[in-house]
């Protein structure tokens, strides 16, 4: 059992918040951000450390995504942005139109915001806009869009994402996003965010909206009964297509509408096989996704737990005798409430737990899986009520496995069928030994 990770708590105090609600917006430029000497639009007021893009208060929170204070038409002309943009493929504003209008240079009259996004789609950078009120949040089904737009682009190229000081908004759809992408709990996710750029995720708006947001997923996300115990009410097919639906986006939502990604998946796997290939061109793209999501899930713990907010699992089975990276939260005031709700919906936000678990089944008896797989699926069934939750019950350990942990397990009998199997002249360009490197790093659990 895992220490507990704190909850984070807001940078503004209550009375902050409440009189940034009642002051007129003009006098919170002045008062907040300096006026038309707005400290965030003036590089001047931050060291060269702290402008990741030079000119712009920024700050790199993965490799692939940089949060930033909204850049201006000045800004842009006098340090080069778009030429700075080296490999940023895309740009995401959270701001509303109008917004700051008494910050730094005037507004663009033609678009509301400090520049023209026309400037950068000129130059081939994509432009979106999720509006969101500044100190506050919108709505949990415009947050998911922007993190599954969020997640496309950082497939495509590195992204910048800005408000008006990169920090609130900012903050909150990139804690979103690990969340989405790496199964983090919203106590770790935030904590990341402000190890990165300090001070982001102000209110308790935004915080609340980051856990909303890991509740929203952990009702969607499909588990499988494993190990005989079949907790929880069957549910259709329609209803896992339409959960599946939610949280798929792009080609693999629109290729995907009508079948379930992990029986596309072992179809796919199957029919590779049997023509004697290792995977299916889908096969190896869902492989090295999952490879690249494991190394910023370890780049992720590995910080907080330099940060001390993750204890260091000494114990080789600790891993093994909990069902999550985080089994449960400081309480405060407040908070106590939101772990409950979030806690009777959880899943499981670390995948490597539960994969290591599946490893361990799948080692003895890597023959049958395959054959078993079928009948497995067949067995969907939702998450058990709140009095019927798994438990850690020493050699009788109660488990959930979910769709990616079933493919991670099919991918583990890859690697012993690889070992087994040599490649002939039929399979010109196939490596055997770089096939097995790229299954074991996404079979490695951290």
């Amino acid at each position: 059992m895992t220490l507990p990770v704190p909850v984070p708590l807001p940078s503004y105090s209550q009375a902050r918040e409440n009189l940034v609600k009642a002051i007129p917006h003009k006098v919170i430029c002045l008062l907040a951000c300096g006026g038309r000497d707005c400290r965030y639009e003036d590089p001047a007021c931050w060291r060269p450390s702290q402008q990741a893009i030079k000119g712009i208060f920024s700050t790199w929170v993965t490799d692939d995504i940089v949060a930033m204070a909204r850049p201006s038409t000045w800004l842009i002309k006098r340090y080069s942005i778009i030429d700075q943009f080296q490999n940023i493929k895309s740009i995401i504003n959270m701001q509303l139109p109008g917004e700051h209008a008494h910050c730094g240079p005037p507004l663009e009259p033609d678009s509301g915001f400090s520049y023209s996004p026309q400037v950068f789609m000129e130059n081939n950078i994509f432009f979106y806009n999720f509006g969101m009120p500044d100190f506050g949040v919108s709505s949990l089904s415009s947050v998911l869009d922007g993190v599954k737009v969020l997640s496309f682009s950082a497939k495509e190229g590195k992204v910048a994402v800005h408000c008006h000081a990169g920090l609130g908004r900012t903050g909150v759809l990139i804690a979103c996003y690990l969340i989405y992408e790496l199964r983090l709990s919203p106590s770790e996710a935030v904590h990341y965010v402000r190890i990165k750029r300090p001070r982001s995720i102000q209110t308790r708006a935004q915080i609340n909206m980051v856990f909303n947001f890991a509740r929203l997923l952990a009702t969607q996300l499909v588990l499988y009964p494993n190990l005989g115990h079949r907790h929880g009410a069957p549910f259709s097919l329609q209803q896992h297509l339409r959960r599946q639906a939610l949280l798929l986006h792009g080609e693999e939502a629109r290729c995907l509408r009508s079948v379930p990604k992990v029986v596309d998946f072992l179809c796919g796997r199957l029919a590779a096989l049997a023509w004697g290939h290792i995977f299916s061109q889908a096969g190896w793209v869902e492989l090295q996704r999952r490879a690249a999501v494991l190394d910023l899930t370890k780049v992720v713990r590995d910080t907080l737990v330099v940060k001390k907010l993750l204890p260091i699992l000494r114990d080789p089975g600790a891993q093994k005798n909990s069902a999550s990276s985080v089994s449960s939260w400081d309480e405060p005031e407040g908070f106590l409430e939101r772990k409950r709700e979030v806690l009777l919906n959880k899943r499981s936000y670390s995948d490597s737990d539960l994969s290591k678990i599946a490893l361990l089944e799948v080692s003895s008896r890597t023959c049958s899986y395959l054959s078993s797989s079928a009948s497995r699926i067949s067995r969907i069934s939702h998450s058990p009520p709140h009095n019927q939750m798994p438990c850690n019950c020493g050699s009788g350990f109660h488990h959930f496995v979910s769709p990616e942990d079933e493919i991670m397990a099919i991918c583990a009998a890859s690697i012993e069928w690889l070992e087994l199997q040599s490649l002939d002249s039929k399979n010109p360009g196939t490596n055997p030994n770089s096939c097995s490197r790229t299954l074991s790093k996404v079979l490695t659990v951290n």
